[in-house]
């Protein structure tokens, strides 16, 4: 059966299934989804917990072996089954099938993987699943579902924030949940019950290294180009994954490069706004940005936003990713932009 990720506490306390699969590409919401079905497999008495990695010398006899192993130390077992980005192929998909028709009475089946395509979902493996288990496809939150996401959150936590605060953080964290979780676990530490602003969000994120990313991304669209080549040397001795800046800082070319098409064809910059949920007070500092920079000049760092991924990802090999990174950063500040060549 198919799950959604709000029903999935109320179906875990119905009745648990003997197999699950967690499949999304949003690491916070996929983790909240993998230990609401650990605590509710540990309430059942599943006392025991075997990991099962899935890489490409994965032998799935494996899981044949631990579905009719005994356990000497509890009941039940849960058996976590990580595929991540690997995809089970033939033996897989044979094993898994097989698991599914010869269910073990004393074992929990937990799988997890990355974002799944439509074929994946509609294959033997995956049907076998649904038949006797439960799918959970966690879906990313939109744009316009991130303030709404960060309220409800806040409310949880019995945190009280305004509208421009949840506005302001909904505009600096966008696309990157953990971080959003991360900071307002933050300003309930530091909450004495009182109401959250903006002035309270500023100086929690200000305080924060872990966030000297948006200062990175402010110097970037104030044209600053000093201190843009300050914090890129400080994120990069500080041990920031390359992978951070590069979200934050594709983010702002894309929407700079959005605002000077609409600027180019004389229309009002308050679509452009809309689209991509820019803050108010960012408005002006984006219009400035977008006034300084030709299309060209943005496409090609475009350009190096995909060299500097493909980097990370080792797609392609020659230069360190922060390297690109300073060049896109400087960049969007207005220093002269050069094609890169790997």
């Amino acid at each position: 059966m198919r799950i959604q990720t709000k029903q999935l506490d109320r179906e875990l306390k119905n009745k648990l299934l003997p197999v699950y699969l967690v499949s999304g590409d949003e690491p916070l919401l996929v983790q909240e989804a993998l230990d609401s079905i650990r605590a509710a497999c540990k309430l059942s008495g599943c006392d025991e917990r075997k990991i099962l990695d899935v890489d490409r010398k994965f032998n799935w006899a494996s899981l044949s072996e631990e579905a009719n192993s005994l356990s000497l130390f509890a009941e039940r077992t849960l058996t976590e089954l990580r595929l991540g980005k690997s995809k089970p192929g033939n033996p897989g998909a044979k094993a898994l099938q097989s698991y599914c028709q010869q269910l073990p009475e004393d074992k929990i089946l937990l799988i997890s993987a990355a974002k799944m395509t439509t074929a994946t979902l509609k294959s033997k493996w995956c049907s076998a699943i649904d038949k006797i288990g439960g799918i959970i496809q966690v879906w990313p939150i939109t744009l316009n579902e991130m303030p709404q996401w960060i309220a409800q959150r806040a409310s949880k936590m019995g945190l009280q924030i305004e509208r421009d605060a949840i506005a302001l953080l909904s505009d600096r964290l966008e696309g990157n949940l953990l971080a959003a979780q991360q900071e307002l676990e933050k300003l309930k530490l530091l909450n004495d019950g009182s109401p959250i602003n903006t002035e309270t969000v500023l100086a929690s994120v200000s305080d924060s290294a872990k966030y000297d990313i948006f200062n990175l991304t402010d110097a970037c669209l104030s044209g600053d180009s000093k201190l843009v080549a300050k914090i890129v040397s400080s994120l990069k001795v500080e041990g920031l994954e390359p992978t951070y800046a590069l979200w934050a800082l594709s983010k702002e070319v894309r929407t700079v490069l959005a605002l000077t098409h609409a600027f180019q064809k004389a229309l009002p910059p308050q679509a452009i706004f809309k689209q991509f949920g820019i803050f108010q007070k960012r408005q002006t500092t984006l219009t400035q940005a977008a006034k300084r920079h030709k299309t060209t000049n943005l496409k090609i760092l475009l350009d190096k936003c995909k060299q500097t991924d493909d980097l990370i990802k080792g797609v392609e090999k020659g230069l360190n990713p922060w390297d690109l990174l300073l060049d896109i950063a400087l960049g969007l500040a207005g220093s002269p932009v050069l094609r890169s060549v790997i």
